[in-house]
């Protein structure tokens, strides 16, 4: 069985993660992504340079990929692709290739800042406040409802890019105007988690919730986490599953807050703080594997409360 990952980027450990389960099986990975200096691109078994993802010609080569290689299962590691190929996936599976998204409603429902929020309200569940109307900001700020600073980032946007800080009215000028949708939401300054699930893609079951707490966050990524343990925070995190029925890995975050734990985003991909769970023995990679030869997972076994993940830095030469 051969795997195909999608905008890869320089996920390096977690392409390895799917070489060590493949090789079990006498798979392997095959790696793509628009930009020849990925760094994960020359872990993989195979790799290939793609067109971008909005060129027309990119569904039509990542056929020609899955045909060439014998895939049996696609992947993307970036949030704009998800809502592509969940929009593709039938086309897919009719030749025996099963794409690793949820629905298209519920990939678009996560990219959407916005309509992240409006879901999270509609469910009962708490979200960060965000408002897309700057008047309704500067009204709420002034009957002290919230405070500056303000975070300004696009509606519909990833891996921290084009996100902003401010701390005055006048700082909020240039985002009055312009093509690009932005939403605002308080700084929040209270420690901040993040949950890495698995949901069955057969059983529909949830099979894995990792908790952990952020310690440092770099280009919008868990750089290092504390393992956790909260049955509260747990609670969220299940009642959020069983609302928005994703499949899959899901990486959601959240803000611990004096009024409880507030959802600030939902990512129906790996989480880059997914290595953490993974060396804690909570195995997405093999999941994957399992449900494209037709096995469904049982629940994980549990995890050690209290490790702590740190990642480094490497160099390559291409």
């Amino acid at each position: 069985m051969n795997i195909l990952i999608c905008s890869v980027g320089r996920r390096v450990k977690l392409i390895q993660y799917f070489k060590e389960e493949l090789y079990k099986i006498g798979g392997k990975v095959v790696a793509a992504d628009c930009d020849q200096t990925a760094a994960a691109l020359y872990h993989a078994d195979i790799f290939e340079i793609v067109p971008r993802i909005d060129h027309p010609d990119y569904i039509p080569y990542l056929k020609k990929l899955c045909k060439k290689y014998h895939i049996k299962g696609i992947l993307s590691l970036i949030d704009p692709e998800l809502s592509l190929l969940a929009s593709v996936k039938e086309q897919f599976e009719n030749d025996g290739i099963k794409i690793i998204v949820p629905e298209k409603r519920v990939v678009d429902i996560c990219y959407d800042k916005y309509r992240t929020y409006q879901f999270l309200r509609a469910n009962g569940i708490a979200p960060v406040p965000t408002y897309i109307n700057m008047n309704d900001v500067l009204k709420d700020i002034d009957s002290k409802k919230i405070h500056f600073p303000i975070i300004v980032k696009p509606r519909n946007g990833s891996a921290s890019i084009g996100i902003h800080l401010v701390n005055c009215i006048k700082e909020m000028e240039p985002f009055k105007t312009g093509q690009q949708e932005y939403i605002f939401q308080p700084y929040m300054d209270g420690e901040e988690f993040g949950a890495d699930c698995y949901i069955d893609l057969l059983s529909k079951e949830t099979t894995n919730v990792f908790l952990k707490r952020k310690i440092n966050m770099r280009a919008g990524e868990t750089d290092k986490s504390i393992a956790v343990k909260d049955p509260i925070l747990k609670q969220v995190i299940e009642k959020l599953i069983e609302a928005l029925q994703p499949l899959g890995p899901i990486d959601i975050d959240c803000f611990k807050t004096e009024a409880g734990y507030a959802v600030s985003e939902i990512n129906p991909r790996f989480g880059g703080g997914y290595l953490h769970a993974h060396e804690m023995g909570q195995n997405f990679v093999n999941n994957i594997i399992n449900n494209i030869r037709g096995e469904a997972n049982i629940p994980a076994g549990d995890y050690t409360e209290g490790s702590t993940m740190v990642k480094y830095d490497h160099v390559m030469v291409i």
